[in-house]
Order: structure tokens, then sequence, then C-alpha cells
């Protein structure tokens, strides 16, 4: 079913491409073709190969149909294999046919004729002598000269011959009781072609007085079909005869009959003997015989031409289809992202519903076309009327970009679009200021006068609909924690009755300036609290910080005591006297009489905590220090110089001063555990407190090693006694 539905969209898409922009060159595609098969047919109908053709020709449907109608991968590639091999082989098979052809086509080119006046002198004297001969010895003989009618039809009723014309060959041939003296030879300009054919018979009755012989009226009946012209000798008189167009024409002697044969051989007798074969040729008024062809042989050769040239078009579609499918496939693809234009809208109009802004493409062309396809190669736009309102349905139609003849779209998703259409309406509403969070502004701030919007009314349009259904214009603005007037742009919201946000309305303005007016309370004030320190930390440290919760309060009591305290309330006095760390204390508020402290949520608060954070103080010290060494055994001797560093140390100012009260704390180390004889420069190793920086000058010291051999000392003899 695959390659069914495969075969479906092919023959689909060439009836694309016969109707679309490329038709005239498919078209001429196709007719070339079927010309070509056309000709074969007609060149091999009425041939020996005829009934082979016609076997290859339903071998060759009933293949295709299995083709087509089952997924069948092996046969169908063998298949293919052997057309390849029958397009070498019918050449050879019908050879015979095509070189009958070719020679036809090339009698037919005037300039590749024999000229008539080359057979004027080699055809015409053969046959007036041969006439002669046979009206003396009163033989039978029917001639028929071939004219620009093909005669290959007649000529294969009898014995192929193809030999040159000359007289001795037609008496022999006419020679009483010879096997091809009974019936008519065809001579084609200076050949004979066959002999013994059997012609057509006339219907037509013979002039009176006359033998109703089968030659003439065979005479008779070739040249009503064709242009032949058939010469006749009595075999009862050795009358000469000849026929022509229908008529006959009798006792001719050598001279009537030479000019009826040079008016045959050269009919433009104005004309200079060099233009009249190829004139002859091709002139369109060329006289056809007078007497039609019977009604049931017009209607039988209009039947077999018909049905050939219904067979040579199928075959033409078949190799269409075969060659596209192998060198290249049709295939199918999907485009997405190819953009849509939508039509103006009316301005009276509004839409109601969104316009796609993209859509996908189903496309079919050759292979190699669909891999340079892009969205851009395509554009699509919406077939609707939006100039009257309602609702309505619109298609979306897609097509090619230039250049791209061979794509055909077939689908688009969305195919359709549903749109509908209002009148546009306006209205003019005011704008309502929303404060949602009112309840937290800050202990003893107050929304001193009604907020305000500017401008205080917007303009709202579209959709008439959607227009009757807003209730209200609103704009809302937060003021949590809010210690002075609020100014902002906020965006204009619509609502309907029922509370809810109405979109796909114009609003102007879309934002508006919301100004909410805040202060303090009258008998109130923000205070900073401040710590109040007395005392000295112990000697080396100091306060590095001071943190204080919370960080204000708020003060409530008679406005001019407020006044005079101005921004500050004092703590009570925090003693920091020999401290040497942090200090963290709740301590009381000291307020004036008649004040009391509070805090955001307007409760009392008598007291705030104090985190006063001790540091000690930097410093800086140095210090002369001796290098001791490290991994020195016996019988090693190190030398280290310079043997005493200068120690730079930074750090807090009390373990400095421990230092310099005890310097053993600072060390100054080599290691010469693994080093052998020699002299080296090394690093020291400086030990010091942990919260202490040191720094050695110089960085290197040079260090000197020298290793002697030890030798063991010798055990006692043990002294034997006697």
């Amino acid at each position: 079913m695959q390659d069914l539905q495969r075969l479906v969209d092919n023959l689909s898409y060439l009836g694309y491409l016969l109707s679309g922009p490329q038709r005239w060159i498919t078209l001429l595609d196709l007719l070339l073709v079927t010309l070509m098969f056309f000709l074969f047919l007609m060149l091999v109908r009425r041939s020996q190969a005829a009934l082979l053709m016609r076997g290859i020709i339903v071998l060759m449907l009933v293949l295709a149909a299995v083709m087509a109608l089952l997924r069948l991968p092996t046969f169908n590639w063998l298949l293919r294999g052997l057309l390849l091999v029958g397009a070498v082989a019918i050449p050879l098979i019908f050879q015979p046919e095509l070189r009958r052809g070719l020679e036809r086509l090339g009698r037919s080119i005037g300039f590749l004729r024999l000229q008539p006046t080359e057979l004027v002198h080699t055809v015409v004297p053969v046959l007036i002598h041969s006439v002669e001969a046979f009206a003396g010895t009163r033989t039978g003989a029917l001639i028929v000269l071939e004219g620009q009618a093909s005669l290959d039809e007649y000529a294969a009723t009898g014995v192929p011959l193809h030999a040159e014309l000359t007289s001795d060959l037609l008496q022999t041939i006419f020679f009483e009781n010879t096997p091809l003296h009974d019936g008519a030879v065809i001579v084609r300009e200076s050949e004979v072609v066959a002999a013994a054919c059997v012609l057509p018979l006339s219907d037509q009755p013979l002039p009176p007085g006359m033998f109703q012989g089968t030659r003439h009226r065979a005479a008779l009946g070739i040249s009503e079909r064709t242009d032949a012209l058939a010469i006749v000798v009595s075999e009862e008189t050795g009358t000469v005869s000849i026929a022509r167009d229908g008529r006959l024409v009798r006792h001719l002697d050598s001279t009537a009959l030479r000019d009826h044969l040079f008016r045959f051989y050269a009919p433009a007798s104005g004309l200079r003997n060099g233009q009249r074969g190829w004139l002859r040729s091709w002139r369109p008024w060329r006289r056809r015989p007078r007497q039609p062809l019977p009604p049931r042989v017009r209607v039988q050769r209009t039947l077999n031409t018909l049905a050939t040239l219904l067979v040579s078009a199928l075959l033409a579609v078949m190799a269409w289809l075969l060659v596209g499918d192998q060198v290249n496939p049709l295939d199918t693809a999907q485009i997405a992202g190819v953009p849509v234009r939508a039509p103006r809208v009316d301005p009276s109009l509004a839409l109601m519903t969104p316009l796609p802004e993209t859509v996908q493409v189903t496309v079919q062309a050759p292979r190699d076309v669909l891999q340079s396809l892009q969205p851009t190669s395509f554009s699509a736009h919406l077939e609707a009327d939006l100039t009257r309102p309602g609702v309505q349905r619109a298609r979306v139609i897609a097509r090619t970009g230039a250049g791209l003849e061979e794509v055909r779209v077939v689908g688009v998703d969305p195919a359709t679009v549903d749109l509908e259409l209002q009148p546009v309406a306006g209205r003019i509403l005011p704008v309502a200021v929303l404060i949602p969070d009112r309840d937290s502004l800050p202990f003893s701030y107050q929304i001193s006068d009604a907020p305000r919007a500017d401008p205080p009314q917007v303009t709202i349009t579209g959709p008439a609909e959607i227009v009757q259904s807003v209730e209200r214009a609103e704009v809302s603005i937060p003021v949590q924690g809010a210690k002075a007037t609020v100014q902002e742009d906020r965006p204009v919201v619509l609502r309907d009755a029922q509370g809810r946000a109405v979109t796909g309305l114009k609003v102007e303005p879309e934002r508006v300036r919301v100004t909410v007016p805040i202060r303090q309370a009258f008998n109130t004030r923000e205070a900073a609290v401040y710590p109040v320190i007395v005392g000295n930390v112990a000697t080396g440290y100091w306060i590095s910080n001071i943190v204080v919760t919370p960080t204000t309060v708020i003060l409530s009591g008679d406005p001019r005591t407020l006044e005079q305290m101005g921004g500050l309330v004092d703590t009570a006095p925090i003693d920091v006297t020999g401290a040497a760390a942090d200090i963290v204390r709740r301590v009381p508020l000291a307020p004036p009489p008649g004040v009391t402290a509070l805090n955001e949520r307007g409760v009392t608060e008598g007291s705030v905590e104090v985190r006063i954070a001790v540091a000690a103080q930097p410093g800086n010290l140095r210090l002369a220090v001796p290098v001791n060494v490290t991994g020195s055994t016996e019988g090693v001797t190190v030398n280290v110089s310079p043997a005493v560093v200068d120690v730079y140390l930074a750090g807090p100012l009390p373990t400095l001063n421990q230092v310099a009260a005890d310097p053993q704390l600072v060390r100054v180390v080599v290691d010469v555990t693994e080093l052998t004889s020699g002299s080296y420069n090394l690093t020291p190793r400086v030990i010091a407190p942990d919260n202490v920086r040191a720094q050695v000058f110089p960085e290197s010291i040079e260090v000197r090693v020298e290793r002697r051999v030890v030798e063991p000392t010798p055990s006692p003899t043990p002294t034997r006694r006697p």
C-alpha cells in the first residue's frame, strides 16, 4: 500500500506540474516521449515484431501494477535492473523495424531524396523498356511506383527483394509460371522493394468493354488509397494502362507513358529541376486521392491510431514516473514556522480571536529540492473578509516563492481559522486607586490625604461586547514600609462586575501617575537609639563596632519635648572598663520624662540589645633571632651564615607585647637531617604564635655541612685466668 500511495502521489504531482507554471515544459517532455513511443509502435505495427511488442507492453503494464500494489523490495529491485537491460535489448530486437523507419525518415527529407532528374534518367528508361517488352509478348504485369505515402503495409504482403531496379529483373519476375509473377511489384525510387504483393481491389466499375481483371482493379485500388502510380500491362491484349489518383488511363504508347512518368517524378513543371524534389516532398497542398476510403476502413484506421496514441501516452507517463523515481524521487516534508500575513482589518471593526503567527506547510517536491527549502521559501495568508462583522471561517493559503515551481503545497496546519469581528466602541472611565497593603504602614505613619491618579480617567476602545462588560478601571499601588509620600507610574487594569480582569481592549493611557500622601502622626517621632559608652577597654584593645537592635524606636509624647530631643534617644550607660572580648547586653532606654519609646507595632519598647565588638589593636615588632639547627647528629658539623636573622612580626598588639616580653616565643629553624656534606642555601622556618604573621630577612641563609666518619669503639679483649 505504501508503493500504491507513492504512485498516487507521483500521479497527483504530475497533474500539478501539468496545471502549474511549468506545464509547458512538462507537457513538451511528455509529448516528445509520447511521440517517440508512437512512432516506434507505428513502425512495428504491421511488422513481424508487432506481436512481440504487444506482449512486451502488456507485460510492462502488469509488472507496473504489481510494483504499485504490492511491496516487494527484492522483486522491485530485480525488475528495475531488467528494465535497464531491456533498454539495451529493445534496439537489438527491433533492429529491422528501426532501420526501415530511419530509411523512411531519410526519404521524407527533401534534400536527401534522389533528385527527379536522376530518377528520370535511371528509372524511367528501365520502366519503359520493360513495359514495351511486356506489351510485345502480352505478358501481364503490375508495377506500383511509391509516392509520398509509404507502401510498407502492402510490401509486407509479398516477398521482400530490396534489389536494384533493372529491366531483366522485372522481366524475370513477371515471366509466366515463375513463383513471383502473380501479384504486384512495388518500386521505391530505384529499388524493387517486394514482389508478388497483394493490393486492395477497387469497387468502382471499369471502363466499358474492358475485361474485369484483378490487375486493373488492384491498380485502381492502390491509387485510391495512396498517391502511388500503378502501371498495368494486360495479359489478354497487351494494352498498357496507368492508374493514379483513382483514375485509369488506357491505351498508352511509349511516348504517353514517358510523359506520365515524367509528371509523376517531377510534378512542379514550372520550376528548375533541382528544386522539384524537395518542394514536392514538403508542399502542404499535395494532392490526395480523390476517392475517399470506405467508412469502415477509415473508422478502423482511426481507432487503431487512437489506441496506439493512448498506449504511447501511457508508456510516456510510466517512463516519466520511473525516471523520476530513480533519478530524483518525489518526497514529502513538513516546513514549520512559515509566517502568516493577515488582511487589513476595517478600522471600525475589532478582531475577537487571535491570529496564528506561523503555520506548518506540507509540501511535495523532488528530494534535492526539499533539501534547500526554508520557512522563508513560502508565504501564507488568510483568505477572509475583514470588512464586515460576524463569525467566519478563514482559509489559510500557502504559496511557494519565486523559482520554486517544482514544489507543490499539499497541506497547511492549521488549514482554517475561525474569526469573529465586532464593531469598535469606546468609553471614558474614571481611575480608581487601590492600596492593598494600607495596614502595613509603619506605626505612627498614616495616609494624610486621598490618593490621586494623573490623569484621573482613561479612554478604552475595542469590541463593543467587551467594552460594555468593563465595570471599572483601577490601579494598585503598594505602600508597605513607606515613611514618605509614594509616587509611581502604575498600569491601568480593567475589571468586570465580577472583578475579573478584562483584556483585549486598548487603554489610553496605559499607565497613570499615582500619588499617595504619607506623613507621621502629630505626637510621634522616629528616633535613632544612641548607646552611651563609659570606661576604657583593656590595653591593646579597641571598640571596632557597635550594633543596636532595634536601631530606631518611635517616641510618643509632648510635641515640644519631642522637638527638643531631635532625632536621638540615649540608652543607659554601658561600662566597658577592661573589656578584652565582645560585650552583648540588654540596655534600657533613657528617654526624657513624659516620653515613651514604642516599637513599630506600637508596643512599649523599654530596652534595646547592644552588641559591642572589642578587638585587639594591630601592631608590629622587629626581633633579632638566632638560627637554630635541627637534625644534626654526632660527627656532623653545621655552620650557618648569618647566624642571627631579623624577624618582622605583625598581629594583635597584646600578643606582640607578650613576644617582646618573652622572645623565646619566636624561633627560626633550619633542618639538616637529609643533607650530605656540602654548602646549601636554605629558607629558614619561623615558629611564632598562631595569630602573628612573620617574615624573615634575609629570606635564605647559607648552610655548610661536614660529616666525619666515626670509628666504632673496639670491645675489650677478655683476660684468660690461669
